[in-house]
């Protein structure tokens, strides 16, 4: 049995995407760069993603920044404390 695990994260000017199989990092995105960073090692068959990979990181970091904003919006006049 493997665990793929995919890790999303977001703020207002930064992202992270990156795929990891059996806690081994497989594809990291790079948003700077516009591209997919394969981190699989040389000695082993490559998993591939597709040459829409980078394409299919970047909308999840729009949905992510959509999530983001929205939660925010929603949360604004919440008190830090209950």
């Amino acid at each position: 049995i493997h665990t793929e695990m995919h890790m999303i994260g977001c703020s207002e000017t930064e992202g992270a995407f990156d795929v990891s199989l059996d806690e081994e990092d497989v594809i990291v995105a790079d948003f700077i760069a516009e591209r997919v960073v394969d981190t699989q090692p040389s000695f082993v068959d490559h998993i591939s993603f597709g040459k829409d990979a980078f394409q299919v990181a970047m909308g999840i970091l729009i949905a992510c920044r959509r999530n983001l904003n929205i939660t925010q919006k929603a949360l604004k006049d919440q008190p830090l404390e209950s």
